[in-house]
């Protein structure tokens, strides 16, 4: 199965969050609307960024990545709020630091944003620098990490999205994962209210 990702540290540390958020989780029915949007617009993303990239065989400067840098990481970001606002919504949150969903919520963001995404981003940035140089020294200059430009950097590419490219990245695994994530929020809450877990 190629939607299968090799199993890593950072991997393991990825599912055991998830399972701690199944765990905790105690949806809402306005939680779980406003999480399905972010769930949603994330996997959009990611779709449409899959559809262009084609890694190692020229420097992706289309569709979303004309626009930012990292969409895929970008849309990951989006669909992980999702998943917090579904199963852990902040405004049922008590601030204070017994509450163990506060706790992970922190320990997410401080290990996304603080160690991932930099490590991540230099060692791609490293990469394909060494790959492409001045193309992409240029494209680097030009198009932001995260936040995305208002318009698209023009590199002269035309490639178009493509659906055979994403599920070439395996982002219908992701699609997938994300049914078996959601489901399992509704079995824990059910079992939870029939008093069964």
């Amino acid at each position: 199965m190629a939607w299968l990702k090799k199993p890593t540290w950072r991997l393991a540390l990825c599912y055991t969050g998830i399972l701690i958020l199944i765990y905790f989780s105690k949806p809402t029915p306005r939680a779980v609307g406003l999480g399905l949007v972010f769930i949603a617009a994330g996997q959009l993303l990611r779709v449409w960024s899959a559809g262009h990239l084609v890694k190692n065989k020229r420097l992706t400067t289309t569709g979303p990545y004309a626009y930012v840098k990292n969409p895929l990481y970008l849309g990951a970001i989006t669909i992980v709020m999702g998943f917090c606002i579904v199963g852990m919504p902040p405004w049922n949150l008590h601030l204070t630091w017994r509450d163990p969903r506060l706790i992970l919520y922190l320990v997410f963001l401080a290990a996304f944003f603080l160690y991932y995404m930099p490590r991540k981003m230099k060692i791609e940035g490293d990469r394909l620098r060494a790959i492409y140089g001045e193309a992409y020294t240029r494209y680097d200059k030009s198009v932001p990490d995260m936040l995305p430009r208002l318009t698209p950097y023009r590199s002269g590419d035309d490639t178009r999205w493509s659906w055979a490219q994403t599920v070439d990245n395996s982002e219908h695994g992701t699609i997938m994962s994300l049914g078996v994530g959601l489901a399992l929020i509704v079995l824990r809450t059910w079992l939870a209210a029939n008093k069964i877990l």
